[in-house]
């Protein structure tokens, strides 16, 4: 253990006349009394026995300062741990730790509110001194943001960066490092999730007119029929049928193996799907547990099925869905995520009906092209 000669110090903020650079400890004026401040340093134990070095600094006297490093050092290990990490640096340390168990759209999510969102606002902050005031206001602050595209930022976006930082802060916890989250006093606007309405033709000829969707419109059952039409001679028309009659995502049905498929049972087990990150394809589990057990497949993808037998599904190689129908597509209103786990079921949905109950439960082979 060093003296308090060595660990308590005293500086200012005078800089250099020719290079602007801060002069520390080494400015003449610090032997008067009311010039400069003083500061004290000690090294800890934080999480995994790793050793830090813990500074603190704005004290008037020196005997401030050696109060403060004794008060700390008789404090519990953990809060002179959190004084240690910078939220930038456990932010980074928390994702090491978890990257191993998340999936990697997770990680890439959690690393894209991590380097976008929360390091640049709150990153310099030590955990000892994040409190909920600051939080709630950086997060106001993020609330006012816009996109590249000028819009705001959806408060769904702002909800999922709160749920990063919640996630990584109650580790924090666990490890001792704070005794409780200051997230939990955080208040954000609930986000609202867009009520799904029907392609009409009155709303389709506003969109062709004025270019302006809802937020999430769905395809009736003629618009469904169009399409399978127009398609009925495509190579992947099988797989249309079974996207459009049983629900499949889009990474789910890109996915499919021939070993999927029971064709005495006229069964379909979902067992994986393909997601798409920047720069990478990869082939993990489906998204949800009541993506996984089988379902009896109609008559009619069994024919289908048999028409296009070794087309639809490849072997072990994945079924490539952006395919190209500019003439049918035109003829068609757009898609967009997440309208196309939401095709109309035809008359149920004009009346009263709720969205929800729906024949589809995936992607519309449309949203590819036009998304």
């Amino acid at each position: 253990m060093n003296s308090d000669r060595d660990i308590v110090f005293k500086r200012c903020g005078c800089t250099r006349e020719d290079t602007g650079r801060q002069l520390a400890g080494h400015c003449p004026r610090l032997a008067e009394a009311a010039h400069g401040s003083w500061y004290y340093a000690v090294q800890v134990t934080t999480v995994g026995g790793r050793k830090a070095r813990y500074r603190r600094g704005g004290y008037p006297t020196r005997e401030a300062a050696v109060a403060a490093r004794r008060a700390l050092l008789d404090a519990p290990a953990g809060q002179a741990a959190a004084g240690a990490w910078t939220l930038a640096r456990w932010l980074r340390y928390w994702l090491t730790l978890a990257e191993p168990n998340l999936r990697p759209s997770t990680v890439h999510g959690y690393r894209d509110h991590i380097d976008r969102y929360l390091i640049p606002s709150l990153g310099r902050i030590t955990l000892a001194d994040l409190t909920a005031r600051r939080l709630q206001a950086s997060f106001d602050v993020l609330a006012r943001q816009r996109t590249t595209k000028g819009t705001p930022i959806a408060a769904s976006t702002v909800d999922r960066i709160r749920a990063t930082l919640r996630s990584a802060l109650n580790t924090a916890v666990r490890e001792g490092l704070i005794a409780a989250s200051p997230l939990a006093q955080v208040r954000l606007p609930r986000p609202v999730r867009p009520h799904p309405v029907i392609w009409t033709g009155e709303r389709v000829a506003a969109w062709r007119r004025d270019g302006i969707r809802p937020p999430v419109a769905v395809w009736t059952l003629r618009q469904l029929i169009t399409f399978l039409t127009g398609v009925e001679d495509d190579r992947l028309a099988a797989l249309w049928w079974l996207i459009a009659l049983r629900g499949l995502r889009r990474g789910e049905a890109a996915a499919l193996n021939r070993d999927d498929l029971d064709g005495e049972a006229r069964e379909l087990t979902i067992c994986r799907q393909q997601v798409a990150q920047p720069g990478e394809l990869y082939c993990g589990p489906p998204k949800s547990r009541a993506s996984s057990p089988g379902f009896q497949l109609h008559a009619a993808l069994t024919v289908q099925g048999a028409h296009h037998r070794g087309e639809s599904v490849q072997g072990d190689r994945p079924v490539r869905c952006r395919e190209p129908y500019p003439r049918l597509l035109s003829a068609l209103p757009s898609l967009a995520d997440p309208a196309h786990r939401h095709v109309s079921p035809h008359g149920r949905l004009r009346g009263n009906g709720d969205m929800r109950c729906r024949l589809p439960r995936g992607a519309s082979p449309a949203a590819s092209d036009r998304t």
